[in-house]
């Protein structure tokens, strides 16, 4: 019984009484129709993280909803599921997503080099992250600013 992970999973299951949903999708909705998702998946709730996934409909990106979204989704991970870390994996041709991640507050953590193979060419997939008290602390400046 050496096996740390073999540890901390019946550690993790001796944790929680019920069984715990792996992933969230919440579907993203104007006047009723369909424009999107923003999801938590991945979620490890005896480490308290997860990995943020968030879709636009095309004719509905870049006018803020994506943004609003991701926003909302992560006050809700660290605020209700007590979670402590939020990740996100981004190709490295999806600067629109890059610059909306680092705008909420990721960090840049890593790039995984050339390891997704798309339009005849590798690239690489950026891996951010951010930490609760990270997500705190630029809420409570929101707050002071107005």
């Amino acid at each position: 019984m050496e096996d740390e992970s073999i540890l901390s999973n019946m550690s993790e299951r001796r944790w929680y009484t019920e069984p715990m949903p792996s992933e969230m999708c919440f579907r993203l909705e104007v006047e009723g129709e369909l424009i999107g998702e923003v999801s938590l998946k991945s979620i490890r709730w005896f480490n308290r993280k997860a990995e943020v996934s968030l879709f636009i409909v095309p004719k509905y990106q870049g006018k803020g909803f994506g943004k609003k979204a991701l926003k909302l989704l992560m006050k809700h991970a660290f605020e209700t599921f007590n979670l402590h870390r939020l990740e996100a994996e981004v190709f490295e041709y999806n600067t629109v997503s890059q610059k909306l991640l680092e705008s909420l507050g990721f960090k840049l953590e890593g790039v995984s080099r050339e390891a997704r193979y798309y339009n005849g060419k590798y690239w690489g997939i950026f891996k951010y992250g951010i930490l609760e008290d990270e997500f705190v602390k630029r809420e409570n400046k929101e707050v002071d600013e107005t």
